[in-house]
């Protein structure tokens, strides 16, 4: 790991690349071969088009003369590859596809006429796209009852569902077929049945383009009923969010604290989302910016808020002896919007996901132009699983776009005993994986490792904590983002170790992974705080990953780790924001356009990393972005990707000619990939393909270097859906980081960079304002 950098008047800026000096090309080439599958015979052909002979006969008399309705498709396994989409076979012209689910699995918007001239298609037309099409499906369904349950008894949700006055809680979300009449029918469908039931409906707190409602449903039979209705694609109990009952041990009094009296200059703050901050501590009450309650006074109890306020402010001095924790100073602003659920502590409550939503955007409209770091340290008891984000992570992912903010969220915390061991048995990886909201694309997601060493009975200090939730996330994203210390225990739940906070008028240990997440919202408050103008919330989260590492060893997290340390422990802010007289770092912010590819060639490189025609050097690379994305295209939520390629230009001597041509040769290969797998499933999970951060790591041979010519810096825009979806034909914005660095740390990379990139570049130090500072005692 590279040295620390320096700091005050001395400081080594990062260099900010203006925008527009990439080179934009046109992409060329593509298209696949037309081999079909499978033999695509007279019977496979009239297996397909009975199946949808019997969705027309059965399903289009429910919505004519004006309607339409979804059906599924079912791919076979080796045709999952957006290449392999059945476009022609399903298009305007016939039944359109309107949104994917799991893996493998589209929707369609079947129409009598479109029916018709699929199954003409399906049974007449040889061309060669079209049969390679039909070789790809398994099967062409209509939806049931029991898929929009998916698989469960309508009394299975009812009983799940919360409870209330009005009825049972159900959650509904209904097909999205496209801005066209047939969607108004769905709607108004689905609008006269409940109101003819009797069932009471309401979307607030969710986007209107996720066509979700919440549902009040007194009986069984009302669940049967919205089982029942054409458009509705999924319908399951409305999420409670909750947070980890607090288990304070150790008690302690309050030691001496900073006050922002101690302080010059104005720090930052972290919004947390939370039980609400006591008023009780004057100590802590001299730090919180502002308050805000969505809680009745009956049904208040800030111990968890209180704790994870108290390391926000006092991280580093309650815990001098933890790694990643800085002593700048950080505030708090009180967003109370979680009830007491501890009968021991009064009355309790619960908090639907659809009551979170709703204060949460409230706050947001109030305060996201001044409070750009939310801490969530909250969650759900929904498992998320791999080929599906949550409802409540698309939703936070609509709310920090919409309001250019970031949301800290942790992982979740696995409570049944025995807890988890590392590494992780095969049984524990599935039971242990994050909860909802964790898997939010744009949300940082934070889990916990453990500050004690546990030889026998559990972790390993800096291991993952027996408690803390793993990924991958949904379409195998890299979940948690980040770990950082949320406390220890041993396996069998006894032996706890926690981390030091505030409770009451003194402080306590507590521990989960909800007392993580808060000292990385620390970290990147302060890089909102100290670059100017403020970052966007991609560049800010890029910084905070490009510097975290294994917090074992301070090197790069293995590969087949990801799942359990993220991109590792993040970095003080000092590091993220500066550069080391041995290394330069470079910031590129800008925008790509499908269909082309943006190009630095004869990329500047430090001439004393260079011997002999051979290159010397460590390089890393973060890239970072905040994808397109459709709730209603299932596991393919994420819409854009960015393939980043850096490398030099190689002479190739023709074995037949001599002829010496140059041949691209990348040096900086992403981590976490596992390459080799052929199909687009397995190129999901092994190139964390679609995902909305990638790293990528080169360390160039020190004996021998690596030989090349020229470097040259490659990024391009895939998009999943083609011409047909105009968001995913958007530009998409990012922000690339790359270092350059001597590991051996004699080379002045630093000086030699900067001088060439004034030459190379239009560029300008990245602006870092002054911090706030504890005051002199002097």
């Amino acid at each position: 790991m590279a040295d620390e950098p320096r700091s005050g008047v001395d400081r080594l800026p990062i260099k900010l690349i203006m925008r527009k000096q990439g080179v934009e090309k046109l992409v060329t080439g593509g298209g696949g071969k037309k081999e079909p599958f499978r033999s695509v015979d007279a019977e496979y052909r009239q297996r397909l088009a009975n199946q949808v002979k019997a969705i027309r006969d059965a399903v289009m008399p429910l919505v004519e003369p004006e309607g339409a309705a979804p059906a599924r498709v079912k791919l076979i396994h080796k045709a999952t590859a957006k290449s392999h989409r059945p476009d022609d076979l399903f298009s305007l012209q016939t039944c359109p596809i309107v949104g994917a689910g799991r893996p493998g699995e589209l929707f369609i918007k079947a129409t009598t006429a479109g029916l018709e001239r699929l199954e003409n298609t399906i049974s007449s037309n040889v061309s060669a796209q079209i049969v390679k099409q039909l070789s790809c499906i398994e099967s062409i369904e209509p939806i049931t009852p029991i898929f929009r349950r998916s698989g469960l008894t309508a009394a299975d949700i009812l009983r799940h569902s919360p409870r209330s006055k009005e009825g049972f809680t159900a959650r509904i979300q209904l097909f999205n077929l496209g801005p066209d009449d047939h969607q108004d029918f769905l709607l108004k469908d689905f609008h006269a049945t409940c109101t003819k039931s009797g069932i009471s409906i309401s979307s607030d707190g969710y986007s209107t383009s996720s066509m979700v409602f919440s549902a009040k449903c007194r009986t069984v039979d009302d669940i049967e009923r919205l089982s029942k209705i054409i458009g509705v694609r999924s319908i399951a109990q409305m999420p409670l969010i909750r947070n980890v009952r607090p288990q304070a041990t150790n008690s302690m009094k309050l030691p001496k604290l900073l006050t922002p009296a101690d302080i010059e200059g104005e720090a930052p703050v972290v919004v947390v989302v939370d039980s609400g901050i006591s008023d009780q501590i004057p100590e802590l009450n001299a730090w919180i910016a502002g308050r805000e309650s969505y809680v009745a006074p009956a049904y208040r109890n800030t111990d968890h808020g209180t704790f994870v306020a108290g390391l926000i402010c006092w991280g580093s001095e309650l815990n001098p002896n933890l790694a990643g924790i800085d002593n700048s100073p950080c505030g708090v602003f009180d967003l109370q919007v979680l009830p007491n659920t501890d009968p021991s502590k009064g009355d309790t409550d619960g908090l639907t996901e659809q009551e979170f939503l709703v204060a949460l955007k409230t706050a947001l409209q109030q305060h996201a132009n001044k409070y750009k770091v939310w801490n969530l340290s909250l969650g759900t008891d929904a498992i998320c699983t791999l080929d599906a984000f949550s409802q409540l992570a698309v939703e936070l992912d609509n709310l920090q776009e919409q309001f250019q903010v970031s949301f800290v969220i942790s992982a979740g915390n696995y409570t049944t005993v025995p807890l988890l061991g590392y590494p992780r048995e095969h049984g524990e990886i599935g039971a242990g994986r994050i909860t909802a909201p964790a898997d939010s694309v744009l949300g940082i997601t934070v889990g916990s490792i453990s500050h004690v060493d546990y030889k026998k009975s559990g972790p390993n200090e800096n291991h993952p904590s027996a408690f803390s939730r793993h990924g991958a996330g949904p379409n195998h994203i890299i979940k948690p983002d980040l770990v950082h210390y949320g406390g220890a225990c041993a396996i069998d739940g006894s032996h706890i170790t926690g981390v030091r906070s505030i409770i009451g008028s003194g402080s306590a240990e507590n521990i989960g992974t909800s007392f993580a997440a808060p000292l990385v919202s620390r970290n990147l408050a302060h890089i909102y705080d100290q670059i100017t103008p403020t970052p966007s919330p991609v560049l800010a989260r890029a910084l905070l990953t490009h510097h975290a590492r294994d917090p074992r060893n301070g090197e790069r997290v293995p590969d087949g780790e990801e799942n359990f340390f993220g991109f590792g422990l993040p970095a003080t802010t000092p590091y993220c924001i500066q550069c080391t007289p041995y290394s330069s770092t470079l910031v590129f912010e800008d925008a790509l356009r499908p269909r082309y590819f943006l190009e630095w060639d004869d990329f500047p490189y430090p001439p004393s990393l260079k011997k002999d025609g051979r290159y010397f050097g460590e390089i890393w690379m973060t890239i970072a972005f905040a994808p397109a994305r459709g709730p209603r295209w299932g596991s393919e939520y994420c819409e854009t990707h960015i393939d980043a390629h850096f490398g030099v230009y190689q002479d190739v001597v023709s074995r037949s000619t001599g002829e010496v041509s140059q041949k691209f040769a990348g040096l900086v290969p992403p981590e976490h990939k596992n390459p080799g797998s052929l199909w687009e499933s397995h190129q999901i999970q092994s190139l964390r393909k679609w995902a909305p951060v990638r790293t990528y790591h080169g360390k160039l041979n020190d004996e021998k270097g690596e030989r090349g010519n020229r470097w040259r810096l490659k990024l391009q825009l895939l998009t999943r859906h083609g011409v047909g979806d105009i968001e995913a034909l958007k530009p998409q914005p990012f922000a690339l980081i790359i270092t350059i660095a001597d590991p051996k740390k004699t080379v002045m990379v630093y000086d030699e960079m900067a001088q060439i990139v004034l030459n190379r570049f239009q560029a300008e130090n990245l602006a870092v304002r002054a911090t706030a500072r504890v005051r002199s005692t002097e």
